[in-house]
């Protein structure tokens, strides 16, 4: 897959930055919504790897939009 291919496809996180542009708030009030969502991805199961200031894109779609993949 060559660069311009890769720049296209949406990256697998979400960042404070387009969680605040999405949201209009704060990159503080974003970082806190990050923290939200991981946590309730860790409730559902522990074992995942979450990363610090970033949340998966699938799940925050599925739960600030409602959106799926079907």
């Amino acid at each position: 897959m060559g660069v311009s291919a890769m720049s296209n496809k949406k990256r697998m996180f979400v960042d404070a930055t387009e969680i605040s542009e999405d949201w209009g708030v704060s990159k503080s009030q974003a970082y806190k919504i990050i923290k939200q969502l991981n946590e309730k991805m860790l409730a559902m199961n522990p074992n995942l790897i979450v990363l610090s200031g970033k949340a998966n894109r699938k799940f925050y779609e599925e739960n600030c939009y409602g959106k799926t993949d079907e």
